[in-house]
């Protein structure tokens, strides 16, 4: 498998407080990774630093390497590394900032300098992929939160990025519409797309990606296939949830709702 991402004796910091400890990591090419741990654990930012917004856009210590499609993250410009990372937040609401669904979705698209057909296209397709195209001359701000977060995932498919960061992605979304987001991530990781997701719904991730790293403390305690990272007895004392079929089959006690 290529490698896509390598992280070495990575270690970051905001002031005195340490976020991330000597991790180190390898992505290749194909993968699709989950992420969890408990809150304050790291995660986020952990991604933030495979898209260089650390160091470029948020300072503190930062120790070690980040090398993502042979480009060192700290010798490399955000605006560089967007061309090959894509990555979409928690908050949609950090990330709209058009007066049109349309415009949301092409605005990268026109800045990279894509013809006027490939813009067009490329808007639809992802719009219309997230349900949204009946939507297209609306103004972002009227939008449900759901509706906001598919639009920022639009936003952010409709560049075709190699690599996709999601960072929860889920949490403003329905069962149904969650289900689907991982249908249509699927489907691109099926294409050759690498995808990684931090993620706080272990239910959604044990049928969904390949590969789960649990993070706790700033470094990576477990590392390996869903079900196998999800059984093991250190997940509750982490404070995360077996997902309920894992729960049956393991013995556990039912949970009192």
């Amino acid at each position: 498998m290529v490698e896509l991402i390598r992280i070495s004796h990575l270690s970051f910091s905001y002031g005195k407080r340490t976020v991330l400890s000597k991790l180190n990591l390898s992505i290749g090419k194909g993968e699709f990774v989950g992420i969890i741990g408990p809150v304050g654990s790291g995660k986020s930012t952990l991604l933030f630093t495979m898209n260089g917004v650390i160091p470029h856009l948020i300072s503190g210590n930062l120790e070690g390497q980040v090398i993502v499609c042979g480009m060192d993250t700290r010798k490399t410009k955000v605006s560089e590394l967007s061309k090959t990372v894509g990555i979409v937040l928690q908050d949609p609401n950090s990330q709209i900032f058009s007066l049109r669904v349309w415009e949301e979705v092409a605005f990268a698209l026109q800045n990279r300098g894509l013809p006027r057909e490939e813009i067009e296209r490329r808007v639809m397709k992802y719009l219309r992929l997230f349900g949204l195209a009946s939507m297209k001359d609306q103004n972002p701000n009227n939008l449900s939160e759901g509706q906001k977060q598919k639009l920022t995932i639009a936003s952010t498919l409709a560049m075709e990025p190699e690599i996709i960061l999601l960072d929860e992605p889920s949490s403003n979304l329905d069962f149904g519409s969650s289900a689907e987001l991982y249908r249509i991530l699927r489907g691109l990781n099926r294409e050759g797309r690498t995808i990684i997701v931090v993620e706080h719904d272990t239910e959604m991730l044990l049928d969904n990606v390949k590969r789960i790293l649990v993070v706790k403390d700033g470094s990576i305690k477990l590392d390996g296939p869903p079900k196998k990272v999800l059984s093991n007895p250190a997940i509750e004392r982490y404070g995360l949830k077996v997902p309920c079929l894992l729960r049956k089959n393991l013995g556990y006690p039912k949970v009192n709702k």
